[in-house]
């Protein structure tokens, strides 16, 4: 109304009064809201507390029952440091073993790399194939199903049980190794790779199979480009990977720079020991330095042709 007052002849100022205190929160809901609030912020409180707690008995019942003594381990501390600082660190016998162990040294870290190369190069074959057939999103629950659960399967068995393996059929040496890492690689890859494979976009599968091609071309045309930079990437993280793996296998008589560095323990030199570590550690951030360096190459590449 023109004076003040709404159609009831009440001033208008009350009409707006009571819309104020209608849409006013009303203090018991707010205060039952926080309430609410509170019990479960201290629920989910005392439940990571609680799960702390299991872990961290878990955790000490388990050490205990493997044995391990914080006390025994500090008693003998020195046994720990006197190899460590008069023998494995001591500068001048470390340099003089360098030296005196290059020619023993040097072709074992070259047969260490070649294992991981000729690992790598036979297992990626059966790893992109059987990656291609364990994705989901490429073939039915009745083909991808077993085929995920054969990978799971050889990843299950540790590399160094192949290389036992692949010796009593190859023989100590090499080949043996060579064998045991293209094993692990095709159970460790073909998940990757199929788990890469599920990501993709479908928008261009669906467009190249309209077009009537088949399985196969459409897989080349749009399922593989979209995968091709993750395969690589993956490939040479492996192949880094499998040069740590490599080290190592000669401790059951596979080949490689592991066996000097058995039979350096067994016979206590511990300087050896270290030799035999210090070119390993070159062998490994040599391999990495190189395959990040080729991984920044080929994503400037595919940077380039993006533009």
């Amino acid at each position: 109304m023109a004076d003040g007052t709404n159609k009831d002849g009440k001033p208008a100022f009350d009409d707006e009064n009571t819309r104020a205190d209608d849409d006013a929160p009303d203090p018991n809901a707010v205060e039952t809201e926080f309430e609410r609030i509170q019990r479960q912020w201290r629920w989910r409180t005392a439940t990571r507390i609680v799960a702390f707690a299991v872990i961290l008995v878990g955790v000490v019942v388990t050490a205990r029952w493997l044995g391990f003594d914080l006390g025994y381990l500090y008693a003998h501390r020195e046994n720990l440091a006197s190899v460590l600082f008069e023998e494995m660190l001591a500068p001048a016998p470390l340099w003089a073993q360098l030296r005196g162990d290059a020619s023993t040294l040097l072709p074992a870290a070259l047969e260490t790399l070649a294992i991981a190369a000729v690992g790598t190069a036979l297992g990626l074959p059966l790893a992109l194939a059987l990656g291609f057939l364990a994705a989901s999103n490429v073939t039915s629950a009745a083909v991808h199903g077993p085929v995920r659960l054969v990978l799971g399967g050889i990843r299950a068995v540790p590399s160094m049980v192949y290389a036992l393996l692949f010796v009593i059929l190859a023989g100590l040496g090499p080949v043996a190794g060579a064998l045991a890492i293209a094993i692990g690689t095709v159970g460790d890859l073909g998940r990757l790779f199929a788990d890469e494979m599920e990501e993709i976009d479908v928008r261009p599968v669906e467009a190249v199979a309209s077009t009537g091609a088949g399985p196969l071309a459409t897989t080349s045309a749009a399922r593989f480009p979209q995968v091709m930079t993750a395969y690589v990437a993956w490939t040479l993280f492996y192949l880094e990977l499998n040069a740590r793996k490599s080290s190592v296998l000669g401790i059951v008589g596979a080949g490689g720079i592991g066996y000097p560095l058995i039979m350096a323990f067994r016979a206590r030199n511990y300087t050896r020991v270290m030799a035999a570590i210090l070119v390993i550690l070159v062998l490994v951030v040599s391999v990495e330095f190189l395959a990040n360096r080729l991984r920044d190459h080929l994503d400037a590449d595919r940077r380039v042709s993006q533009v």
